[in-house]
């Protein structure tokens, strides 16, 4: 009897063996890397991957691909993706189809990342009518590690990005979600119902209690404090005995509060934006300034059915209105540029994305205060006694200006363009809030003037246009968000368009001619319309502390060509490239 409980004692501790998901037998790392962030605090910091407030706001693109990763990982320089969460990549034999075989890779709970966590992700994606589907019409299974992406009529090197870049949700935490999404897809239902709309918002007020990664550090909310948060390394990802960091310290705050934190070395690492002096007093402490391309700006914001932002020439006068080479030095220093092209694409980019022949018809608004004005008095309105513009009920031309009040870049690209609009003759009134309060109220359209970023790091147009004018209009939003409220159907030139859908199929396929043509369509339509003005573009120069950390790229190193989405940081993590630096 005795031999007998034995045997089953032994065949308990065996079944629960398998049971139980293995934790790697591995030691944390001891280092730190002591960076910031500027996050939220909770109850408005949440762990959920959709909606505001969540793992975008407050871990960005740079640590939320060391906790939450995607595919893939973008090196500019040699035009080529390097795998994170994906084995094997690219588009099958037949061109039908983009294919994805993930590494035998785990969530932090010591479960397998499988296919089924990508048909979860897809699924809640289609609800929140990611781009993706733009260009794919399904999501399939093939096996537990592949999945593939089934094109609606032709490859598309911008869903190739799209897909590779996606960060992969846990099927655990949001499966529930998932199924009934499959279940109005099943039954035929689509955006303009009442019942995606409410799985829309039910997925935005979605709250986890617990975070699952598949990157080698996570957090809990209680990791979270008003000085700093800490993302702790976990021993399941595949990348867990790679990294040489045993906790990431991101310090609460912006450009001035982490200013002192930088000159004392409890910072070594900021993608904050400082002010030339600030720059400079970083490089008599004898911290290393490491420069690579932000691809994005300030652009000044206007809710288009408030008046007179909703006529043509006053938003043109605007343009023309500001000095956009002062705007840049006053928005970074020297690592500002003022934007020349106007038309919603990356100055940069233009050469490879438009024909010659349309770069010649955009207008470049150069610094004009007669054109300003001839505009203005076109758009019906004269200068008063004081100096003021007026329509001829009398009416000035009004506004308030939401500022972001943390970040140094945008508020000071903003203060310069209200004060130059004023000189003009405008009346606009500044009012600085918290960052996280102005992007929600240009979400819900409770503004009339504000300021946020335009264009992105991508090669692509579609993705460039996106923001603004997606990105903060009501075509992103399914649950009555307004945005800036810019129509995007409407006729021009003779001939109604679309110009969400332009902008979505700018891209597709693989004929770079006809791309060129498609962008070309949409930069003249932005170039004259005006919806926002783009002010100027920055660079990232990034205080890097060398007494702390080790292993930066060299200055010239081609992966400091990469962008802030694909930041030389989160490969360098990964792979254990940086460390702290030798005491």
């Amino acid at each position: 009897m005795k031999r007998l409980l034995v045997l089953v004692l032994i065949l308990g501790i065996a079944l629960a063996a398998f049971a139980t998901p293995r934790v790697n037998a591995q030691e944390a790392p001891s280092g730190v890397f002591p960076g910031t962030w500027p996050y939220t605090l909770p109850p408005n910091h949440h762990l959920s991957s959709f909606g505001a407030g969540g793992l975008a706001e407050n871990l960005g693109v740079l640590y939320r691909q060391i906790v939450q990763m995607p595919f893939g990982f973008y090196k500019w320089a040699d035009n080529k993706y390097e795998g994170l969460l994906a084995e094997k990549f690219g588009f099958t034999a037949d061109n039908k189809a983009y294919e994805v075989t993930l590494k035998d890779a785990k969530w932090s709970n010591g479960e397998p990342i499988t296919t089924d966590d990508v048909l979860v992700t897809y699924s809640i994606g289609r609800i929140r009518a990611w781009a993706q589907f733009n260009s794919i019409s399904e999501v399939k299974k093939v096996d537990d590690k592949t999945v593939q992406f089934i094109f609606k009529d032709q490859p598309s090197l911008l869903a190739e990005r799209q897909i590779l870049k996606e960060y992969i949700v846990d099927r655990f935490t949001y499966a529930d979600l998932a199924a009934e999404a499959d279940k109005l897809v099943a039954a035929g239902k689509t955006s303009a119902d009442q019942e995606w709309k409410d799985l829309a918002t039910k997925i935005n007020e979605f709250r986890p209690t617990e975070l699952i990664a598949s990157g080698p550090y996570n957090y809990t909310l209680a990791d979270v404090s008003d000085k700093y948060m800490t993302l702790k390394w976990q021993p399941n990802s595949i990348y867990s005995g790679m990294v040489k960091f045993g906790e990431i310290r991101l310090w609460a705050g912006e450009t001035d509060a982490t200013t002192p934190l930088v000159l004392s070395g409890e910072i070594a690492h900021s993608t904050n934006v400082y002010p030339p002096a600030t720059q400079q007093a970083f490089k008599d402490a004898g911290i290393r300034l490491i420069i690579q391309p932000r691809m994005y700006g300030p652009a000044l914001l206007m809710k288009a059915d408030v008046y007179p932002f909703n006529i043509k020439e006053v938003r043109q006068a605007m343009a023309y209105a500001i000095n956009r080479e002062q705007n840049a030095f006053l928005t970074n220093g020297f690592g500002g540029t003022a934007t020349v092209y106007m038309c919603g694409l990356l100055d940069s980019s233009v050469p490879t994305l438009l024909n010659e022949d349309t770069i010649a018809k955009l207008n470049r608004y150069e610094y004009s205060l007669e054109k300003a004005a001839e505009l203005m008095e076109k758009a019906g309105f004269k200068k008063n006694d004081a100096g003021k513009w007026a329509d001829k009920d009398g009416k000035l031309v009004t506004a308030e200006y939401k500022i972001p009040a943390e970040f140094a870049d945008f508020s000071g690209a903003s203060q310069d363009a209200i004060q130059q609009l004023n000189d003009f003759g405008f009346d606009i009134t500044a009012l600085a809030i918290p960052w996280q309060q102005t992007a929600d109220d240009i979400r819900k359209g409770d503004f009339q003037l504000s300021v946020w970023s335009w264009a992105s790091g991508s090669p692509f147009a579609t993705t460039q246009f996106f923001g603004p004018i997606q990105r903060f209009n009501y075509v992103s939003f399914t649950d009555g968000r307004v945005g800036m409220n810019f129509q995007m159907e409407f006729e021009y030139n003779g001939k109604a368009i679309n110009l969400n859908d332009m902008i979505n199929q700018a891209s597709a396929g693989i004929d770079v001619a006809a791309q060129k043509e498609r962008a070309g369509e949409i930069a003249v339509i932005i170039n004259d319309l005006m919806p926002y003005i783009p002010l100027n573009v920055i660079l990232s120069t990034e205080p890097w502390n060398e007494n702390v950390l080790a292993g930066a790229p060299a200055d010239g190193d081609p992966i400091l060509q990469n962008p802030s989405s694909d930041h030389f940081v989160i490969w360098y993590m990964l792979n254990g490239l940086i460390s702290p630096a030798a005491k």
